[in-house]
């Protein structure tokens, strides 16, 4: 009886140590995970202005992203970083001619940029300056 019990115990204590041999153990700690970094870079677009705009950005090589930004609107996007040509037109409520600017940007990967989108040169449609 003897025997059998101690063939037994080894037994079992061979297959407590197989199992913790595929499991990893009890107190093993799992590996921390480290949150994702975004590669993208943030453009908070506000319009603090009484006309809608018309943004344009293009990438070299790519295609053009249009963006219509109303009067008092905020619009939040994402784009990859990189160089980008930016066109932004003033569309509506302007006495006069259309105000269009193009200029060149580098946005760097996991920035945030906050542009204000304003003008001091023309009063909305039919208040006299």
């Amino acid at each position: 009886m003897l025997a059998a019990g101690r063939l037994c115990s080894a037994f079992v204590t061979a297959a407590l140590l197989v199992t913790l041999e595929i499991t990893g153990g009890c107190a093993s700690p799992a590996a921390p995970v480290a949150p994702a970094i975004s590669r993208a870079s943030r453009i908070e677009l506000v319009n603090v202005s009484e006309c809608d705009w018309r943004i344009a950005v293009a990438a070299a090589g790519s295609g053009e992203r249009i963006l219509l930004v109303g009067a008092h609107e905020t619009q939040r996007l994402e784009f990859a970083g990189g160089d980008y040509t930016i066109t932004q037109t003033a569309l509506s409520g302007l006495a006069g001619a259309e105000l269009t600017r193009q200029f060149s940007a580098r946005l760097a990967p996991g920035e945030v940029y906050r542009w204000r989108l304003a003008t001091l040169i023309a009063a909305p449609a039919g208040v006299r300056p």
